[in-house]
């Protein structure tokens, strides 16, 4: 059996929380940017909450509001590049956890993570077409409702 649609007080009370989690991870992250923070890089955590933040916003703006949910969904596709952006090409050695003690072991690039590196790198620079071709929509969209508006 198909469920009922959420209703829009349902969609806007759900968006309104995402966007409320999405925020607390962003200032909780941007709270540890520029200290040792050990496993957890900040950086990743405040994008990553910027863009449930903005898949909240989504939620809770009103489906008539074409214009601002086509640019929320811009800004969220383009957290989402910046994110795999920082993964991928980020700066210093990458390091893994390993053995029962959990110690850091230094990793350098071996044969066999290279194609795991390819894919990483290959999902960033589509994740970035995806951004532009959002902010293209979204732009292409306003001229569209501009020229509407001239008209009338």
């Amino acid at each position: 059996m198909a469920e009922k649609p959420l209703s829009r007080r349902g969609q806007f009370t759900i968006g309104v929380l995402v966007v409320a989690a999405g925020l607390c991870v962003a200032a909780l992250a941007a709270s540890y940017v520029g200290k040792p923070a050990g496993m957890f890089d900040p950086v990743v955590g405040l994008i990553a909450g910027l863009a449930f933040a903005l898949a909240g916003a989504i939620l809770a703006v009103p489906e008539r509001q074409k214009g601002i949910r086509a640019l929320f969904g811009a800004l969220m596709i383009t957290c989402i590049a910046l994110l795999f952006d920082w993964i991928a090409f980020a700066p210093g050695e990458r390091r893994i956890t390993g053995g029962i003690s959990g110690a850091h072991a230094s990793v350098r690039t071996h044969f066999w993570e290279v194609p795991g590196r390819v894919l990483l790198v290959s999902g960033a620079v589509l994740f970035n077409l995806m951004a532009v071709w959002a902010w293209f929509r979204t732009r292409r969209a306003a001229w569209k409702k501009s020229g509407k508006a001239r008209a009338a």
